[in-house]
């Protein structure tokens, strides 16, 4: 894979004014760009700057709004529903989380429910930002179909990725996965990367497996993770995102790169106010204990270290400093559409 070292604010303000250009608020721009680096400095680029051109694509074709009017369409007091009006997923996702926090002013728990949305990058950039706080949160979202149910063939299902998170003292935990065996941006990624899939992620259009990334991206299929575990999750998700919601569910909607029509994906966020049930600080010192048990616990041959969900992610983002290194084909890509879009 052929990397590049990019200045990061260069490289924001580049991908900031591209949206901008299309006459995305410069708020809401740069809380998609945050959302995008925030995956690309932690070691995600699935779904990092990856993403840029074909939101931008999307806009262009008119199937992503950049002036939605989000609304709550139903407030039950601690549980809502949120219409995001075809806007940018990031966007729609951050009023979400908005709401979730000023409604647990007032409450100990909270769920909002949103349709009408599109993509909104890593489930995990949300469900941070409520640990930080001081709350556990779930954060789930549909998505194009792209995987198959266990023993078929067709994609009928989205890889329909979740996260959990939570603080502790010093670490917390942040689970984000997909419920297919890799995220289908990894595959993207790996084409750029002319590298092969790993066997098991994936099965191209006669339902054979495959390790060619070509084969899967044109008729292919992913498959889930752990077998029939991942379709079961894959089908929840899509029922707390769309069947509650109104949105349309994976096999009715479409993939980021598609530009033919609106997603109407649906998003579900869940939080609790941990303070509410019993001390933070005593909540965090337990998890910390359980943490420490865990991470000294005896290691299996061939592991250096066992490491608690999101910390990984976590370090890498302490190593970023002014710089990252980013795919260059990608970067090349940013850099086309900024000369088109007339962006010094």
């Amino acid at each position: 894979m052929s990397l590049i070292k990019v200045d990061l604010n260069e490289i924001y303000e580049i991908s900031r004014d591209i949206l901008t250009s299309y006459e995305v608020t410069l708020e809401d721009s740069e809380v998609v760009i945050n959302s995008l680096l925030d995956a690309e400095i932690s070691g995600v680029s699935s779904h990092g700057l990856l993403r840029l051109k074909s939101y931008t694509e999307r806009i262009e074709s008119g199937v992503i709004n950049v002036h939605p009017k989000i609304r709550v369409e139903k407030d039950l007091n601690n549980v809502l529903l949120l219409n995001g009006d075809n806007g940018l997923g990031q966007v729609v996702a951050q009023k979400a989380i908005q709401l979730c926090f000023d409604k647990l002013s007032t409450n100990s728990a909270v769920t909002v429910l949103v349709q009408n949305s599109n993509h909104f990058g890593t489930s995990g950039f949300y469900t941070k930002q409520a640990a930080s706080r001081g709350y556990l949160s779930l954060v789930f979202s549909n998505a194009g179909p792209t995987m198959a149910p266990w023993g078929g063939t067709e994609p009928l299902l989205g890889t329909n990725p979740l996260s959990a998170a939570f603080p502790g003292s010093n670490t917390n935990f942040m689970l984000d996965m997909a419920t297919s065996a890799s995220a289908k941006g990894k595959i993207r990624a790996m084409k750029n990367a002319s590298e092969n899939i790993p066997k098991g992620w994936a099965i191209d259009e006669k339902g054979d497996d495959t390790q060619d990334p070509d084969k899967v991206l044109n008729g292919g299929t992913m498959l889930p993770i752990g077998n029939h575990k991942g379709y079961g999750l894959s089908m929840l998700v899509d029922t707390l995102c769309a069947g509650l919601t109104g949105a349309s569910l994976s096999y009715e909607t479409v993939s980021v790169g598609n530009t033919k029509r609106d997603a109407n994906i649906g998003h579900f966020f869940y939080m609790i106010k941990i303070d509410d049930l019993l001390p933070l600080e005593s909540f965090q010192r337990r998890m910390d204990d359980w943490f420490e048990t865990i991470k000294t616990s005896n290691k299996r041959e061939g592991f250096e270290e066992i490491y608690i969900p999101g910390e990984i992610e976590e370090k890498k983002k302490d190593d970023i400093t002014n710089s990252i290194h980013l795919n260059e084909k990608v970067y090349k890509e940013i850099l086309k559409i900024a000369e088109e879009r007339k962006i010094s």
